[in-house]
């Protein structure tokens, strides 16, 4: 575990220390104070980048980036769609148990006017914890850390992740605590993955270290 904590430490640091900064921001401020005070924050430039940005948490991304992975590595491209799916078979389950209403249905009643980006289907339900998008930008912020050749990568990949988790918040659809989670529990899950993966004698085999880029090599 120690070679994987270090091979990650560009993400796992910056991540910490955002982390820590956002539980306590959420032990002096209600939910509703850093709802609103984000919903205050819009303009004409992010109700737009907000809107493409979000995208880089859904599922077409996802796809794509496994599938561009089979191009480069076998043994990336099966790490990071396992990853998905393990994280997905948690966080699916979660958001029926706790059954948490979004935004958009918490403040049916609210008398605060709130702002909502034109053009974009604000969901109304109660699947709002944790945040999907925000689960899976950082599962594939921390498998792509991993992968890297280069450690510093991560920095980027960490602000990419922390990108999707602030568009949640800034299209309402999700609040402070759902992308706090979100990013919780893909970081620890997919950290211990890593881990065991990376220690299985099966994943280790040369076969695994082609791709269909040099499949006629």
């Amino acid at each position: 575990m120690k070679s994987i904590i270090s091979r990650l430490q560009s993400f796992l640091i910056p991540y910490s220390v955002l982390f820590v900064i956002a539980l306590t921001l959420k032990i002096i401020f209600t939910r509703e104070e850093i709802y609103f005070f984000i919903n205050g924050l819009h303009f004409p430039a992010g109700d737009v980048f907000f809107r493409y940005a979000t995208e880089m948490g859904g599922a077409t991304t996802a796809i794509s980036l496994v599938l561009i992975l089979l191009f480069v590595n076998y043994r990336a491209s099966l790490l990071l769609a396992s990853s998905y799916l393990l994280t997905s078979l948690i966080n699916f389950p979660l958001k029926y148990i706790v059954g948490a209403p979004r935004p958009k249905l918490y403040f049916t009643d609210s008398p605060h006017a709130i702002y909502y980006v034109p053009d974009v289907e604000v969901l109304s339900n109660h699947f709002s914890f944790p945040s999907g998008h925000t689960v899976c930008a950082f599962t594939s912020a921390v498998v792509l850390t991993f992968i890297s050749p280069r450690r510093w990568y991560g920095y980027i990949y960490f602000l990419l992740a922390v990108l999707v988790a602030y568009s949640r918040m800034y299209l309402s659809q999700h609040f402070f605590e759902d992308v706090t989670a979100g990013s919780f529990e893909a970081v620890v899950v997919v950290t211990c993955w890593v881990a065991w993966f990376n220690n299985r004698a099966f994943f280790r085999h040369p076969g695994w270290e082609g791709a269909l880029s040099r499949k006629n090599d």
